[in-house]
């Protein structure tokens, strides 16, 4: 997974520095630099970031006033050339907190912490994801709470899709895809762009695709490897 960071001072050799610092480092991917808040305002508007490397004294708006116009901020390291900033920078709940000029090592060791955090996070999604037992979706003009247990599988069909259930079908204009984010991985497989299936009614698996409640569906090429890693099979 690559996290997008941008680059806020108002010296253009820090911005430098720390950009050539980042670029070492796999997973981090350049998405701009600033040379004030102002300027960065602008461009979060137009392109969101997974972190922020911010100095904090800069003309006009500093780094703590910046962070304060945020609604929602990404992950901030923060740099200055001043130590006596530090209580305040860790009140804000930053990820680091940098003395120029600023080592390789020191900023590597900042990024870990916001790799670290995030691997955090996207783990607790997904326990939440897998520890949830419905969904919500919208169909025949209302909400329905779904129970994962009652879904045998998903099909698309130009532009809507229908759920097949225990005794009946309910039809939706959700995208699949987006159904597909919301199901939990170790339950439920992706065979195909039109079909997505619950692992615990496929009866059978052959090459050509799966079976469930007498009804055979097919494999799509770009999904069948995965599909069978997820229904733990494997074909001679």
């Amino acid at each position: 997974m690559t996290f997008k960071y941008l680059v806020v001072d108002d010296e253009p050799l820090a911005r430098k520095l720390v950009i050539s610092h980042a670029s070492k480092i796999e997973g981090l991917e350049f998405a701009g630099e600033c040379c004030d808040a102002i300027e960065a305002s602008n461009l979060l508007r137009l392109q969101p970031v997974d972190l922020i490397f911010l100095d904090i004294q800069m003309p006009e708006i500093d780094g703590f006033q910046f962070i304060g116009t945020l609604k929602n901020p990404p992950s901030i390291i923060l740099t200055t050339a001043f130590r006596h900033f530090a209580p305040e920078a860790f009140e804000l709940d930053v990820i680091d907190y940098l003395l120029k000029p600023i080592a390789f090592e020191r900023l590597l060791k900042a990024v870990n912490k916001f790799f670290d955090r995030k691997r955090s996070a996207l783990t607790t999604i997904a326990e939440s994801k897998e520890s949830q037992n419905f969904i919500y979706l919208k169909a025949d003009r209302k909400m329905h709470k779904i129970s994962l247990n009652d879904i045998l599988y998903i099909e698309s069909l130009d532009e809507y899709i229908k759920v097949h259930l225990h005794g009946k079908v309910l039809l939706s204009r959700e995208n699949i895809s987006t159904l597909a984010e919301k199901l939990p991985g170790k339950s439920f497989a992706r065979i195909h762009r039109s079909f997505i299936v619950s692992s615990r009614f496929v009866s059978s698996v052959s090459a050509e695709g799966v079976e469930i409640n007498g009804k055979v569906l097919p494999f799509g090429r770009a999904y069948k490897l995965s599909a069978l890693a997820i229904l733990e099979v494997r074909l001679k």
